[in-house]
Order: structure tokens, then C-alpha cells, then sequence
């Protein structure tokens, strides 16, 4: 029998399709520390995990592993080199989360530029008056900087368009835009920084990528701009938009991740009115969730029949004849 690890809660799609297949046990974590995910993985065959950490020590401990499973995109939570190193296969759900993040990021923008949260809490606190403050913006005719135009950073440009917005995306792995997109890419991310209105991060977290925007690169942007990040925490120095939020030198933020999840109650973005903050929710809707949930427990199974889809395969080059 092989065993399925199933890491934090997932949409019941997923395990039906687990649990449908003959000679399939499922074991789902109720404790996803490090040292309950170690000791579950021991006997597993296939890891699906969320974004809990799979350590080092987990990895090198399951001697019958085939295969991880990542529900989601990102991949930072996971030691690729332990898998590497074991010629273990680590798989992603594509696609399938591109229109939910994207509609998220939008989400946090026009509440950001809108000022959602303010005029909500206004009406609510009697200060009508507030209408009269001409604090929100539009959209139309403003510039969107895309900072990594993948899946999901080409649904978002779509949707920008849609508003009237002129587009512009730096993507260092491209040498143009795709054909019939309308988006213009920019060679220099400094330089592009400079003319938008609202920047927007989808981007993975890697070594190069990790604090993108510290202090000196925020300062490059204008004063009347929104940043947006729905990509990974971390990817922005936090205390140092924090403070450019707060000094006047950014008009406003939206940030569904953190450098630390759950971020601490002392966080000094959460003291700020111009910033929107939501839990690492982008994807969570019910469709998205049902989506993640059913690829990635395919990809379990299609790792154990030896069928794996190579586009999901974060690392391709194990595939094959393992030592």
C-alpha cells in the first residue's frame, strides 16, 4: 500500500481523488510542526503539503519517498536541494490559481486607491463629511509596473487593461511581451519604478528575489504610488515600506503576505490607514481551492504511476532512473 501525507487541510476534491484509488492510504497531519511533519513523513510515498516547512531532516528521513506535492505555486517552504539530492520530483498545481490571485491583486489595489477601508469605516463611524476629502483615485490612464509577468502576472495585466491602465511588467527571464498583450517590458526595473503608478510583485521567492524592494528601491518610486504584493513575503523590506507609508513617500500599500505568517501583533504596518492586509488568502477562494486540491493530489498519484505531467515538475531534470 502506498501512503499519502496529507499536510494541512485541503479541499475535499483532493481527497476524494486520494481516496478513490485502490492501494492508497491517506494520512492527514492534525500537528504540522516540523517535527510531526519528520515523523509522518518516515513511512510516506508522497507528501502534499501546503505551507508548512518540509525540512531538510523530514526529506533525507523518508526513505520511500517518490514524490512532494506542493498545493500552490510558491516553493520556498520546501528544501529543493534536499530533494535534488534524492532525485525527488517536486510538483505544482500550474495555472490553476492565476485568476484567483490575479482578481485578489485587484482587490487590493482599487481598495487601496479607492480607500475602501476608510470610507467604510467612516460611514460606519457617522463622519460622512469624509466623502468631501476627493481621497480616492482612478485607474484609468495610470501606469501598472508588473514586477514578473508569469501566469499570474498576465492575468493581472488582462485585468488592468480592462480599467483603462496603461501596463508595463519587468520579467528578467523575457526578452519581449507576449504577442497581442499590450503590455511594454521594461529593461531596467529602476527606471520603470519611476514611472508607475502602482507596482505590483509576482514574483517567486529565491535569493536574487529576497528583499527586491528594500529601502533604496521603494524610495524610487513616487510619492502618489501603491504598492501591491500577493507574490511571498519577504520579497519587500516591510519595516522600510512601513515607514515610507507612514512618512508621506508612498500613498498607499496592499499586502496579502508577510515575511512571518502569522506577522506579529506589533507589525508597524498594521497602525497604518493606507495599507490593506488580508491572511495569505489570494487563492483561497472556494473554486481556487477545489482546483489546488484536485491537481495537486493528481500529481501524487501520477508520480507513484510514473506518468508525471513535466510542466508541473519545479525540477525536471530528476525525473527518469533514480541511483
Amino acid at each position: 500500500m502506498a501512503r499519502v501525507l496529507v499536510v494541512e487541510p485541503i479541499h475535499q476534491s483532493g481527497l476524494d481523488i486520494l481516496r478513490r484509488r485502490s492501494g492508497i492510504v491517506v494520512e492527514q497531519l492534525s500537528q504540522t510542526n516540523e517535527a510531526a511533519i519528520a515523523a509522518g513523513a518516515k513511512q510516506a510515498d508522497a507528501i502534499l503539503i501546503r505551507t508548512s516547512r518540509l525540512s531538510t531532516e523530514a526529506i533525507e528521513g523518508a526513505r520511500q519517498l517518490k514524490v512532494v506535492s506542493r498545493h500552490g505555486v510558491g516553493y520556498d517552504n520546501i528544501d529543493l536541494a534536499a530533494l535534488n539530492a534524492r532525485r525527488i520530483p517536486l510538483t505544482v498545481v500550474g495555472a490553476v490559481n492565476a485568476v484567483s490571485v490575479a482578481e485578489h491583486t485587484f482587490f487590493l489595489l482599487l481598495t487601496a486607491v479607492k480607500r475602501g477601508l476608510a470610507y467604510d469605516r467612516a460611514v460606519r463611524e457617522g463622519r460622512w463629511s469624509l466623502r468631501n476629502s476627493l481621497g480616492a483615485r482612478e485607474l484609468d490612464g495610470k501606469t501598472l509596473l508588473i514586477v514578473g509577468l508569469g501566469r499570474i502576472g498576465r492575468n493581472v495585466a488582462t485585468r488592468a487593461q480592462a480599467f483603462g491602465m496603461h501596463v508595463m511588467a519587468y520579467d528578467p527571464f523575457l526578452n519581449h511581451a507576449p504577442a497581442g498583450s499590450g503590455v511594454e517590458l521594461a529593461d531596467d526595473l529602476d527606471e520603470a519604478l519611476a514611472k508607475a503608478d502602482a507596482v505590483s510583485l509576482h514574483v517567486p521567492m529565491t535569493a536574487s528575489t529576497r528583499m527586491l524592494f528594500d529601502a533604496g528601491r521603494l524610495a524610487r518610486m513616487k510619492a502618489s504610488a501603491v504598492f501591491i504584493c500577493t507574490a511571498r513575503g519577504g520579497l519587500v523590506d516591510e519595516t522600510a515600506l512601513a515607514a515610507a507609508l507612514k512618512e508621506g513617500r508612498l500613498a498607499a500599500a496592499g499586502l496579502d503576505v508577510f515575511a512571518e505568517e502569522p506577522p506579529p501583533q506589533n507589525h508597524p504596518l498594521f497602525a497604518l490607514d493606507n495599507v490593506v492586509l488580508s491572511p495569505h488568502s489570494a487563492a483561497l477562494t472556494e473554486e481556487c481551492a477545489a482546483r489546488m486540491s484536485a491537481v495537486s493530489a493528481q500529481n501524487c498519484l501520477d508520480a507513484l504511476d510514473g506518468r508525471l505531467d513535466p510542466s508541473l515538475v519545479v525540477n525536471p531534470d530528476v525525473l527518469g532512473a533514480r541511483p
